[in-house]
């Protein structure tokens, strides 16, 4: 076997490992094909092996290591003049950009690949990259045009028959029509997704989904059948080693917990969520943790660290362009006496959301 054979034969073996949602293992070999290319100065091996350990590390959480893969796939690219790696390194670092708050610049790569993937008529990429942008306009909150853009993107998917495509599409547009307060829509979105998850035998798609589903029966105070489809996320999400999205999860218990008035459960998944999302410098993350240690201490009397961690979590939305979050905060400022009128449910209508917050526990989307 020459060299060339021996990097396909890694590179094969890797992706395998990484459909299967072995995450830590296929880093390892693409860790390995990348140093094959190196010693044989394989330019475009090199720039395969970047971008699919940058998309691995930004699954795993590791988005400062995962940007700077992309970055230096996209430098090399450039350098041979080839357009259609350079879109994928751009689209890669888009995803990472937007998971550590930089949704805006997220939204610009992405458009940048596009311009690359429309004259190649690739449109499966350029699907693709509609379904990153949407997410990234779902970050910051830009609600009525994230849901258009997924919609967009699911009907391309579908054109192409690229069926995992189509069921990320699904769970995009769950997770837009819950915060847009629309719960029932975003039950049956959650719902007809993981059926192709789980017939596609994707685990991390089948977790995300089961996460949305349970999310969708918290907001409708189905709080048993939740904690059921949270359990079955969690072990997903433990078992593919997934920080990122296990965080938003034990986010979600924290939530159920407070809604039954089990503050010292809430507390304790919070501080586990916390923990994550510092790791992971997710600043969305760490609002939502504010915001619930502000719900947690209005509903033991203690108003003053409230009203400071909603403030805190206000100024930390407003510095990120989350319109969402800033909604969020400025509804529980109003409920804790910092705020006064309809302002905070106005803040809603303006991003496309139906939702009206008007006491805590609040039961955040």
């Amino acid at each position: 076997m020459n060299t060339h054979e021996k990097f396909l034969h890694t590179m094969a073996e890797a992706e395998r490992l990484r459909k299967s949602s072995a995450y830590r293992e296929s880093l390892s070999l693409f860790k390995k094909a990348l140093s094959i290319c190196r010693k044989s100065n394989d330019l475009q091996g090199i720039i395969d092996a970047l971008i699919a350990i940058g998309d691995v590390k930004r699954v795993m959480g590791q988005f400062d290591s995962a940007i700077d893969h992309y970055a230096d796939a996209m430098e090399i690219s450039d350098a041979l003049s080839d357009d259609l790696s350079t879109a994928d390194s751009m689209t890669g670092m888009a995803l990472a950009l937007r998971a550590i708050g930089r949704w805006k610049e997220a939204i610009e790569l992405c458009a940048d690949a596009r311009k690359i993937y429309h004259p190649a008529c690739d449109e499966k990429a350029v699907a693709f990259s509609i379904w990153a942008e949407a997410g990234a306009l779902r970050f910051g909150g830009r609600i009525s045009k994230a849901i258009e853009k997924f919609e967009n993107a699911k009907k391309m998917f579908e054109a192409n028959g690229y069926k995992q495509g189509v069921a990320f599409s699904l769970c995009g547009l769950g997770g837009a029509s819950r915060v847009a307060g629309r719960f029932d829509d975003s039950m049956a979105f959650y719902k007809e997704a993981n059926k192709m998850f789980k017939k596609m035998r994707d685990k991390f798609g089948t977790a995300y989904s089961y996460c949305g589903i349970g999310n969708a029966h918290r907001m409708k105070h189905r709080y048993s059948d939740a904690m059921a489809s949270f359990s079955m996320a969690a072990r997903l999400y433990e078992e593919i080693e997934d920080i990122v999205s296990y965080s938003y999860t034990i986010w979600s218990v924290a939530n159920v917990h407070m809604m039954k008035n089990e503050l010292l459960s809430a507390r304790k998944h919070l501080q586990r969520a916390k923990k994550n999302f510092t790791k992971t410098k997710d600043p969305r993350g760490l609002i939502y943790c504010e915001l619930s240690y502000g719900e947690i201490a209005f509903m033991q009397d203690r108003i003053q660290e409230a009203q400071t961690r909603f403030i805190s979590a206000l100024h930390s939305a407003k510095e990120n362009d989350f319109a969402l979050e800033a909604c969020h905060a400025q509804s529980l400022l109003t409920i804790a006496g910092l705020k006064k009128g309809r302002a905070a449910a106005s803040c809603y209508t303006k991003i496309g959301s139906d939702l009206d917050i008007k006491r805590i526990p609040s039961n955040l989307p």
